[in-house]
């Protein structure tokens, strides 16, 4: 994960775990997964594979107190989940949206191949509040 990244519409890649199940040919080709393989040996990717937690939650809010003090509002992106997998544990969600909550300086940029989850997953038990947060930008892959 990346203070700063390539990827051209995002300032920075953070994510709070890593692993995903393919749900579509639209995830061919995915870039998470292959850098699971060469990393990780693809132990965290696939039905069933467990998902790995990450380390460093600090750093987002660390690029959040930089922003509120600089007042240039960052984006960031979960690069290595989907963050409304089926296979996460919902207590893990809940923690990821409560640091969307505390970080309102940073945009977050949530990409989805799973869209019909979001409604159940934001209103689940153990989340803050209904809704998406105002700083999160939605954006789903649709194949087929």
């Amino acid at each position: 994960m990346a203070e700063k990244t390539e990827i051209a519409w995002c300032d920075s890649t953070w994510s709070p775990w890593e692993g995903c199940t393919k749900v579509s040919q639209g995830c061919d080709h995915c870039y998470a997964a292959a850098r699971n393989g060469r990393f990780a040996k693809g132990t965290n990717w696939g039905t069933g594979a467990p998902r790995r937690l990450t380390v460093d939650w600090d750093k987002p809010r660390r690029w959040n107190d930089s922003a509120a003090c600089t007042g240039q509002r960052l984006s960031v992106f979960p690069s290595l989940c989907d963050p409304f997998d089926n296979e996460v544990d919902p207590a893990w969600r809940a923690r990821f949206f409560a640091l969307i909550d505390q970080t309102p300086h940073l945009t977050w940029l949530l990409l989805t191949k799973r869209i019909g989850n979001v409604a159940k997953m934001i209103e689940a038990p153990g989340m803050q509040k209904c809704g998406l947060p105002s700083n999160v930008w939605l954006g789903a892959t649709v194949v087929n």
